[in-house]
């Protein structure tokens, strides 16, 4: 099995605002927040802007509905969430926990406490049909748990009995183009830079600076190190219109970056370059964790959606409001289902 280099965050992201180390037998990834918090801090490492500032943007046209969500952010700084540590964190938006690492990830859960008093401690991407023993051992330590987002995954492990009709679709667009479809172990740096620029122009300039802005170095080390491949689409120049990062961990693969030639939008350029994760995943029989987003997208092509869970428990030393903050959370929304969060467009 690959490991995963070990480089700063700030290396490999611009907006990391937190360090990484690699603690345990298991040498498991985990991020702390740095003291200074940058108003672009990516919610890879910071929840406040993964729950409040990411909201808010989103709801950029609500004037006051974003309003209030920023209001909230601010109670949660108040409340000291900027102080944060992390578990099992890679600097990826969908991280797939083990179940061989439960119990070190506990222990160290226990660990990190008693060294960050001030702290929150937490662990993303929790999911109950994957994660059971996880979530069970956490909620025994007093974490609460808080659903996060709705992913989406395409069981591939065995050929599915029917393709729906929009997936036939993009197979059929992927075929009458002239793009070519290859995966590539390693790449030069001018590949990389141009992979920079495609993720770019998606994820920071169309969506949010708030998600991971990339350097090309961090696609470099990825494939440098083994531990992600890299899936492209080229045209009959042989120029990269699209690409997916590939991140398989036992079997499940994720796709922890892509971007697209914006300027093809209009061919369907991106249902192609999903045609061919897709293929790839049922080629290697994997089970896809498409993570969240167009979730209408992923449902006509036969995703199953699943509520996600962010762990979460007070610092040590914590006030007694902080600690009946996070419950008062949790209750409210224990009764949340992934059909709630989708009514709402998820």
């Amino acid at each position: 099995m690959a490991h995963w280099p070990r480089e700063s965050l700030s290396i490999w992201m611009h907006n990391a605002n937190a360090e990484i180390q690699w603690l345990g037998a298991q040498q498991i990834a985990v991020t702390q927040t740095n003291a200074q918090r940058s108003t672009d801090a990516t919610y890879l490492t910071s929840l406040r802007s993964g729950w409040f500032d990411y909201a808010a943007e989103e709801l950029g046209s609500n004037r006051f509905a974003s309003l209030g969500v920023r209001i909230l952010g601010r109670v949660a700084q108040f409340a000291g969430l900027d102080r944060l540590v992390l578990l099992d964190n890679l600097p990826i938006s969908t991280n797939e926990h083990l179940a061989c690492n439960t119990v070190e990830i506990a222990q160290l859960s226990q660990v990190l406490s008693e060294l960050h008093p001030d702290h929150f401690i937490g662990v993303r991407n929790v999911l109950p049909h994957k994660n059971a023993d996880l979530m069970r051992e956490l909620k025994q330590q007093g974490f609460v748990s808080l659903p996060a987002r709705v992913i989406y995954e395409f069981d591939l492990r065995q050929e599915p009995s029917k393709k729906p009709s929009h997936l036939m679709r993009d197979f059929s667009a992927l075929k009458k183009s002239s793009f070519e479809s290859c995966v590539l172990n390693e790449i030069s740096n001018l590949q990389a830079n141009q992979l920079r620029q495609l993720y770019q122009s998606i994820y920071i300039e169309k969506h949010s600076a708030l998600n991971p802005q990339y350097s090309s170095q961090f696609f470099s080390d990825m494939l440098q190190s083994q531990v992600m491949r890299c899936l492209l689409l080229r045209d009959s120049n042989q120029d990269v219109r699209a690409f997916a990062m590939l991140y398989q961990v036992g079997d499940t693969l994720t796709v922890p970056a892509l971007g697209y030639d914006r300027a093809l939008e209009n061919i369907g350029l991106y249902r192609m370059l999903f045609a061919s994760i897709y293929q790839y995943a049922l080629n290697s029989k994997l089970l896809l964790n498409y993570s969240s987003g167009a979730g209408d997208f992923k449902r006509k092509r036969g995703a199953t959606p699943h509520l996600e869970y962010t762990l979460l428990r007070a610092p040590l030393r914590y006030r007694l409001w902080q600690k009946k903050w996070l419950r008062w959370i949790e209750t409210q929304t224990a009764t949340l289902g992934a059909s709630d969060l989708i009514a709402l467009g998820a």
